[in-house]
């Protein structure tokens, strides 16, 4: 899987989480510019840790993946280890 196609399916996941768990009503582009430190307070680490769990992505990176929810997009998927064994994440049809 190329780092587009990974890309996509991060944003995609992403974008969920906001709007299932957060229940933010905004509009992809304008989620995608948040800072959720900024946007959540405290909260923001549940993100995160969302993020983590559902990419697989060990706790020890959780520094390396903050910023804008654009940014965390492109970091997820450089970490994001992919195998002809494992499974896609949850995306939305």
């Amino acid at each position: 899987m190329d780092i587009k196609e990974k890309e996509r399916i991060v944003q995609t996941n992403v974008l969920h989480i906001f709007k299932e768990n957060f229940k933010v009503r905004k509009t992809d582009s304008e989620i995608l510019d948040i800072s959720p430190e900024k946007e959540f307070d405290k909260n923001f680490i549940k993100y995160y840790q969302s993020i983590l769990d559902i990419f697989f992505i060990e706790q020890e990176h959780l520094g390396k993946i903050t910023g804008k929810v654009k940014d965390t997009v492109k970091k997820v998927a450089r970490l994001w280890q992919t195998n002809p064994h494992s499974y896609s994440p949850f995306e939305m049809q």
